[in-house]
């Protein structure tokens, strides 16, 4: 029968079979399967315009074609070999029926399928075999996981299903490689990895906006609950992580004493003054900045306290970030979510704190008030966010949506899509941005009345609110279809990819079997001839991989020496801007001493931020370009040496990861605030007597503000360089890892054919009988794997 279903498959090749055809509970089920299988290609052109035809294809096919017509053709067998291995007698009852119907159509010269024959010879197979009590798939290496099994039905739980779907396939390998394959046991170990792979996979969204978008609310709605906003945490001034807990608490952490100085160096004099005037405030900064980085835990109702920038004691000046955990159902499945404290937040190290936990982010966010959408602000950051960060979707929601009236609503709608895409034009090439505005999605939300309908249903009513009116839904619908559901985009991605991983060690150990069935009736002569066959492919390949090696070695000497040299170069340009800007921020301030007046900070930091703006992003952005293109160029020299390795870098997720340096606005910020913090001090410690010294204190603060801004860029750099070498030399044990495993097993074979020359004839045959088996079971492991890729990658889950 396996022989026949092979027939089918070779047949249906080219077709993926459909996700929730349900045929077979229909009460003329053999009827409408008749009908099916017995059409071809020329049987369909003859009868498309049948009544009776044109209605199962509108029901089942969906479309009028003969390729929806394979399509249900190739399901139904599917689902009738899966229905007989479940319920074997009521389906051998409706095959006897299906061939009835078939013997009718064939004797009025409806039908002449070149297929029907093989249909018709496996369904008196299926009816003749004899049913035993016991479960037919108990000795599979797999269960329930037949092509058949995950096509017959719309898997609506697709994560969890499919897991347990591997999950069953790692064991029963297990069993059957501890039982009659030993030698190849070390594969287990790779299976084990991608099913811990996807058991701890967790989904991180990133929320974002300017401070008048309305996030709070958003979250709120999102959450059900009023869990942030003016009742908890009012006008919240640090970057907030929400975790699940069953029990309510929160945690803040304070920045180390060295990210306080980096902080404190942005703060005006005149602010620092008045916070350390505040006696609480003195007192938690002498007990929490300390060399380590401290936290406490706290109750919910302490956060106010920590983290909003209204209260008295502004404590929040020294929170890194708050930990919010609680028991919402929305973040129980390993959910995550990263509120952000603005955009525009004062303090530009939580902006930057802000832009790394978006660089782990799978979901972004972006609130934007849709009557004051597409401001500065926000182009700037999506777009950067677009080019640099590794997320999957960024969804675009325009708040407040309940204040405009609908033709408004639109129109801000159409305002904000045509100047994302107006500024991506202006700063990409045309190519690049049809591709980053795909990954850009639109919906207008009424928060409020979203969060209302869920907090106090009665007084939604009263107002006439519901969640439908508020576009709730849609945005629930949307985070389903792309990250939160256990049908979503991400899900099925992590799946293709752990099938993929599970296929490549059925093919391996498929390989193996082959290899020792090949040599089970061997000679001496022919073992020692594949013997030293294999010390030679094993010589060439453990040569190959030293390649691989070394060239990863002089990889990172090529990087460090790259970046000595761009470091070189980045000084000698900020060398020759330094110059520039002192003398102009000189020039203006003894201007301001003859004319009697006190140097004026607005006056100075216009002077910075024309100056700064304009050479300052000159050299980010020819650092980036330069190490991105070194990068690119390491990297594909790299991977060539992997290939030649057939490293298969298809089944590694990140193999195609792109290593690039990002133009980071907020290191330009920081430096400027940092120059003009220093030299509007340094101004008012010297007069118009005092010029040589005013020069010289004013280069010192320039070169320290530069020589900061030289050493972020060159750590940003320098993380870019590790993050390179740590993935590739992962990537590299990875291969190594799975080399040994295979040439160890072949190893084993061939000394395990050596030392059984002499094994009897019957010993033989009953170990091919294993052999063939057991390649039988990986055959059908392989097929459902194969369904489960299309499964994941077709349209309409299909």
């Amino acid at each position: 029968m396996e022989q026949i279903f092979d027939t089918f498959r070779q047949h249906f090749k080219e077709v993926l079979p459909l996700g929730n055809l349900h045929i077979l509970e229909n009460d003329n089920a053999s009827a409408i399967i008749a009908i099916f299988l017995s059409l071809d290609a020329q049987g369909f052109n003859v009868f498309w315009q049948n009544e009776t035809l044109q209605h199962l294809c509108e029901k089942y096919c969906k479309t009028l074609s003969f390729k929806g017509i394979s399509q249900v053709q190739y399901t139904l067998l599917l689902n009738l070999q899966k229905a007989f291995n479940t319920n074997p007698k009521p389906t051998q009852e409706l095959l006897k029926a299906v061939l009835e119907n078939l013997k009718i159509l064939k004797s009025e010269n409806i039908t002449q399928s070149a297929l029907l024959p093989s249909i018709e010879q496996y369904f008196n197979q299926l009816i003749k075999q004899e049913i035993s009590d016991s479960n037919p798939t108990d000795n599979s290496i797999i269960k329930d996981s037949t092509p058949a099994a995950l096509s017959s039905t719309f898997l609506q739980n697709f994560l969890d299903e499919s897991l347990a779907l591997l999950k069953a396939q790692k064991e029963s390998l297990h069993s059957t490689l501890t039982r009659d394959f030993p030698y190849l046991i070390a594969h287990f170990n790779t299976l084990q990895k991608l099913v811990e792979k996807i058991e701890n996979q967790h989904f991180s969204i990133g929320i974002t906006g300017v401070l008048s978008a309305g996030k709070s609310t958003l979250l709120n709605a999102l959450l059900g609950q009023e869990i942030l906003g003016s009742s908890t945490i009012p006008e919240t001034a640090s970057l907030t992580l929400l975790k699940y807990a069953k029990t309510p608490h929160a945690q803040v952490c304070f920045w180390n004493k060295q990210e306080w100085e980096d902080v404190k160096s942005i703060i005006a004099e005149s602010e620092l003054d008045t916070l350390f005037k505040n006696a609480e405030f003195r007192e938690v900064f002498t007990k929490q900045i300390q060399d380590s980085a401290q936290s406490i835990d706290i109750s919910i109702e302490e956060l106010p306290k920590y983290t909003s920038a209204n209260h008295p004691s502004r404590l929040c000046n020294l929170i890194k970030q708050t930990i919010l955990f609680t028991p919402l159902k929305f973040l129980e499945n390993s959910v995550e979510i990263v509120d952000t404290p603005g955009l525009d937040d004062p303090i530009i190290q939580r902006e930057e704190i802000t832009r790394q936990y978006l660089g782990h982010c799978d979901l972004l966010i972006h609130a934007m008030n849709a009557a004051q959408s597409a401001t500065q602000i926000d182009m700037s950051f999506i777009l950067q966010t677009l080019q640099s960060a590794n997320l999957s979707r960024i969804l675009i929601l325009l708040t407040h949506a309940d204040l405009l009236e609908p033709a408004d609503l639109q129109a801000a709608l159409n305002y904000t899509k045509e100047s994302i895409k107006a500024n991506l034009k202006q700063n990409l090439p045309q190519d690049d941005v049809a591709l980053l505005f795909k990954r850009l999605d639109f919906i207008a939300l009424a928060s409020y009345p979203a969060l209302l309908c869920q907090t106090n249903p009665a007084k939604a009513q009263e107002l006439g609110f519901n969640l439908e009116s508020s576009n709730f839904n849609a945005l629930i619908a949307y985070l389903n279809q792309t990250l939160l559901g256990k049908n979503s985009t991400k899900a099925k991605d992590l799946i293709y990819i752990s099938a993929q991983g599970f296929a490549r060690v059925n093919d391996a150990i498929k390989s193996a079997i082959y290899l020792e069935q090949s040599l089970l009736f061997a000679k001496e002569q022919e073992v020692q001839k594949r013997i030293q066959e294999a010390e030679s492919l094993k010589t060439q390949s453990l040569a190959q991989l030293e390649n691989a090696k070394t060239a990863l070695d002089s990889t990172k000497t090529q990087l460090q020496d790259f970046l000595n040299t761009l470091q070189n170069q980045l000084n000698q340009r900020l060398e020759e801007a330094k110059n520039v800007l002192s003398e102009r921020v000189f020039a203006d301030i003894i201007y301001d001493y003859e004319k009697g007046k006190t140097p004026s900070s607005e006056r100075l930091e216009y002077i910075l931020d024309l100056g700064l703006k304009d050479t300052l992003s000159d050299i980010l952005r020819f650092s980036t370009q330069s190490l991105s293109k070194k990068i690119a160029q390491l990297k594909s020299h790299f991977e060539s040496l992997l290939e030649s390795l057939n490293a298969q870098l298809q089944d590694n997720q990140d193999s195609a990861k792109n290593f690039n340096l990002y133009l980071n606005p907020t290191l330009l910020q920081k430096t400027k605030l940092k120059i003009l913090n220093k030299i509007l001090k340094t101004s008012k410690q010297f007069n118009k007597s005092q010029t040589n010294a005013l020069k010289i204190a004013l280069d010192s603060d320039f070169k320290e503000g530069f020589l900061d801004f030289i050493t972020a860029l060159m750590q940003e750099s320098k993380t870019l360089e590790q993050k390179y070498i740590t993935h590739f030399s992962a990537l590299l044990d990875s291969i190594q890892s799975h080399l040994n495993v295979d040439l160890e097993a072949k190893d084993n074979i061939l000394q395990h054919a050596l030392s059984h020359l002499n094994t009897s004839e019957k010993e033989k045959q009953q170990r091919e009988k294993i052999l063939t088996q057991t390649l039988a079971k990986l055959h059908t492991n392989l097929e459902s794997l194969k369904a489960l890729q299309h499964y994941a990658t077709g349209d309409n889950n299909a």
